[in-house]
Order: structure tokens, then C-alpha cells, then sequence
């Protein structure tokens, strides 16, 4: 299985080369993909996903840590270097992750972690401001209630 693993992690290398014609290589034709975000069923599901998922992007590449990996099991850490032109400025950020899998000859079972707030949140004017706000207060017990933290988002800008 450290082949496929290992054919996978060089599709998702630089996301934006990879081919979603290719999927079949390494993924069942019922396999079940799951980030924060979305939940698919089977491969032309996730295949208009990546497709999609590429209109405004400007770079995507996934840098691997030593994955994990048992029998029909796999966890995969990584992080992704990416620019999205409706994100911080089209500037590129990193984002830390992981990847569950679950195979048997192919894989049928594809999980994404990440923190979502870090990628998309934390990154729109206002909402970010509010986020980093009540993060920092959470991280700070006793230094004040979260009735006061627009008061820290507003210190923060």
C-alpha cells in the first residue's frame, strides 16, 4: 500500500497539475470523500468537486509529513501552500491538515481535517477580525468576558 500512498501524495504534490481524469488511479468508484465542508459519494462526485474547487486558484500544492500507515489504513499529514485570488490579498497561505484513508486494493474512504476558520474565515475583513477576536479570548480564560471581545476586534484592526 506505500505505493499508492505514495502515487497519491505525487497527484496531490501540485493540485492544479494533477488531472481529475486520473482519480481512478487511486480511489474506488464508491468511494466516500469528506472535508469540513462537503461530504461525496463515488467519483465523478469528487472529480466536479477538484474541478471546481480550481476556479480561482492560482497555486495548490500539498507538502507531506511521514504518513502512518496500517493495514488498510492510512493517515496522511500535510500541508497545503495555496493562493486564491478571493482570499488575503490572492497571497499565498499555508494551511496544516490531515488526511484519513481507508483502503482495500484502491481507496474507498478519503477525510480531510483542517481548520476551516484558518483557511476561509480568519481571511474575510470583519469576520476575521470578529474570529481572532473570540480565539484570543478563549486562549486567555479570565482576561474578560466575550461580551467584550468586540472590543478586541476592534483593537486588533
Amino acid at each position: 500500500m506505500a505505493d499508492l500512498i505514495g502515487e497519491l501524495r505525487a497527484y496531490y504534490r501540485d493540485f492544479l497539475a494533477g488531472d481529475p481524469q486520473q482519480l481512478e488511479r487511486f480511489y474506488r468508484d464508491d468511494l466516500l470523500f469528506r472535508d469540513p465542508l462537503h461530504e461525496l459519494q463515488g467519483i465523478p462526485a469528487v472529480r466536479r468537486y477538484f474541478v471546481g474547487m480550481r476556479d480561482g486558484l492560482a497555486r495548490c500544492e500539498f507538502e507531506f509529513d511521514d504518513a502512518c500507515i496500517g493495514q488498510g489504513s492510512a493517515c496522511l499529514p500535510w500541508r497545503m501552500h495555496f493562493a486564491h485570488r478571493a482570499l488575503n490579498g490572492g497571497r499565498v497561505m499555508t494551511l496544516r491538515g490531515s488526511s484519513l484513508l481507508k483502503f482495500e486494493g484502491l481507496i474507498y474512504y478519503h477525510e480531510d481535517f483542517y481548520d476551516l476558520g484558518a483557511m476561509v474565515y480568519e481571511r474575510v475583513p470583519l469576520l476575521g477580525a470578529l474570529v481572532r477576536g473570540v480565539k484570543k479570548r478563549l486562549q486567555n480564560p479570565g482576561a474578560g468576558e466575550l461580551s467584550h471581545s468586540a472590543d478586541a476586534v476592534a483593537e486588533e484592526r
